[in-house]
């Protein structure tokens, strides 16, 4: 690892998609209710917005997933000796924390990306404003 990474890019890997799939959710929620209330506010073609929404969701999430990946890799072909001397100084994260970080990133990419997929292809296909 040649230069440790800085730390907003760390948690760009980690929290990149979770926060791309809960911009979607609200968003997602806020153009229905618009939509939906009596009377209207705005006629918008909400489906058009959740696919496009969806799609930006989608582009963060794989953005930040190669970012985790990327980051595991370069952690996990630093040998054990140079391990010891790369403990960190307050200034950039330690390699294990980036290993670590860069694990959980990967996982929860995967997850997010997953319920912002199905979101994507779900919604669209409902009615919009159905009442029960």
């Amino acid at each position: 690892m040649s230069a440790p990474p800085s730390n907003r890019l760390l948690w760009f890997g980690v929290l990149g998609g979770a926060v791309a799939w809960a911009v979607q959710f609200v968003a997602n929620l806020a153009f229905t209710l618009a939509q939906c209330q009596q009377p209207a506010r705005w006629m918008l073609p909400v489906h058009s917005w959740e696919v496009a929404i969806s799609a930006a969701a989608v582009l963060v999430g794989l953005a930040s997933g190669a970012v985790a990946l990327s980051l595991f890799r370069r952690a996990s072909k630093v040998p054990d000796v140079l391990a010891e001397e790369l403990h960190g100084d307050g200034y950039e994260p330690p390699l294990g924390r980036v290993q670590f970080l860069a694990i959980i990133g990967l996982t929860l990419n995967v997850i997010t990306l997953t319920i912002v997929v199905m979101t994507g292809i779900g919604a669209p296909l409902l009615p919009v404003c159905q009442q029960s």
